[in-house]
C-alpha cells in the first residue's frame, strides 16, 4: 500500500478551498504555454497570496517574489487586528481615545476616510463591535439579539473618528477593521516592490483582490453560487481587479443565508448582492469600492461606479441579475 501523507494533503486542499473561495483569480492554467511563467503562493492576510511573474530572470524573479510576500506580511503586521504588537490591536484593545500614528499609518487612515466620505459611509473601516457580534471573528457565527446589534451599533462607525495631527481620536470605544480595504493595499504596495525589483510583467492575487502590472492578463470572476464555475473572463493590464461576494464567509440559519459584510446603517449584513466587482488602476480604492458596492445593492452602486471615473463594475443582484456599468465591457472576453 502506498504510504500517504495526509498533512501535505489536508495542506493541498485546505489551498484548493480557499482559493477557489476567493472572487477572483487568474484563469490561464495552461502548462502549455510559450511564455514563461514563474508563481509561488503563501497564505498571508487569511488567504492564499499568488505572486507570478512573467518572461523575467528566475532568479531576479524569485528574490522580487520574496520581497513581495515580506511586504505584504508587512502590511498585515501594519494592519492586524489579532497582533498584539500591531498599533491597530492596541487602539482596539485599550482605553486611551488619541494614538500618534506613523505617518504610513496616518495617511492609510486618511485614505479610508476619504473612501468613507465618497461611499456616504457605505464603507466603513469601523464596524469590528458589528462583525465580533455576529460571530464572523469566531468559527461559529450566528444571529445575534437585537439589543446585541443595537449595542454595536453604538460601538461601531467611522463617523467616531477623528483623524488630527497626525493622530487617531475616537469618540467611542470602537472596533477598528481593515477587512475591506487592507488587501486592495498590500496589492498596491507588493506591485510598487516588484516594480523596484526590476520586475516589469507581474501578477498579484490576495484571496480575490488582484492588481497586475505589465502586458495584459486574463483573470477569472467567480461564479457567486456553482463552485469552480466563471462568471465572466476579464483582459486586464495595469489594473486592480476587486470581487465582493456573499459567498466567502457566511451562515445559514433558519434557511437564510448571513454574510460577512455588513451594513453600516442596519448592523445587519447586507442582502441585496450575491457579487460586486470592481475595476480601478488604484487597488486600494477598488478593494474598499467592492464592499461599499456590495452594501448599496445594485442601482445605487452602478450609479457611484459611473461617476468616479476611470472605475467599472459588475454587480450580481440577489436574483442573479448582471449590471454593468457604462464601461465595463472593454475588459469583457467574449
Amino acid at each position: 500500500m502506498m504510504n500517504v501523507d495526509k498533512k501535505k494533503i489536508a495542506g493541498y486542499l485546505l489551498f484548493i478551498i480557499v482559493f477557489f473561495a476567493a472572487g477572483i483569480y487568474l484563469s490561464d492554467f495552461s502548462f502549455e504555454s510559450r511564455e514563461k511563467i514563474i508563481a509561488r503562493t503563501q497564505i498571508l492576510m487569511g488567504t492564499v497570496v499568488e505572486v507570478r511573474t512573467r518572461n523575467e530572470n528566475e532568479d531576479r524573479s524569485n528574490s522580487a517574489i520574496n520581497a513581495a510576500f515580506k511586504e505584504i506580511k508587512r502590511i498585515d503586521d501594519l494592519l492586524s487586528t489579532y497582533n498584539s504588537k500591531s498599533t491597530i490591536w492596541k487602539i482596539n484593545n485599550s482605553e486611551k481615545k488619541k494614538y500618534i500614528l506613523s505617518d504610513e499609518l496616518f495617511n492609510f487612515l486618511l485614505r479610508c476616510d476619504s473612501i468613507w466620505i465618497l461611499t456616504e459611509g457605505a464603507f466603513d473601516p469601523a464596524l469590528g463591535s458589528l462583525t465580533k457580534a455576529w460571530g464572523f471573528y469566531s468559527d461559529t457565527p450566528s444571529v445575534p439579539a437585537q439589543k446585541i446589534i443595537d449595542k454595536a451599533l453604538l460601538k461601531s462607525g467611522w463617523k467616531s473618528v477623528r483623524l488630527i495631527d497626525k493622530g487617531i481620536i475616537e469618540k467611542e470605544s470602537l472596533l477598528l477593521d481593515f477587512g475591506a480595504i487592507a488587501k486592495g493595499y498590500a496589492a498596491d504596495k507588493a506591485i510598487e516592490i516588484l516594480k523596484s525589483h526590476g520586475i516589469k510583467d507581474a501578477f498579484v492575487n490576495l484571496g480575490g483582490q488582484i492588481k497586475v502590472t505589465g502586458n495584459s492578463w486574463t483573470v477569472g470572476i467567480k461564479h457567486p453560487r456553482v463552485f469552480n464555475l466563471l462568471l465572466a473572463k476579464l483582459k486586464i493590464k495595469n489594473y486592480s481587479v476587486s470581487t465582493s461576494g456573499d459567498y466567502e464567509k457566511f451562515f445559514f440559519e433558519q434557511g437564510e443565508r448571513y454574510c460577512h459584510i455588513i451594513d453600516p446603517k442596519t448592523g445587519y449584513p447586507a442582502s441585496k448582492c450575491k457579487s460586486v466587482t470592481v475595476i480601478n488602476k488604484d487597488g486600494m480604492l477598488a478593494d474598499a469600492l467592492s464592499t461599499a458596492c456590495f452594501v448599496l445593492g445594485p442601482l445605487d452602486a452602478m450609479s457611484l461606479i459611473n461617476s468616479i471615473p476611470g472605475t467599472e463594475g459588475l454587480v450580481v443582484n440577489s436574483s442573479g441579475n448582471w449590471f454593468m456599468s457604462n464601461g465595463f465591457k472593454k475588459f469583457l472576453i467574449k
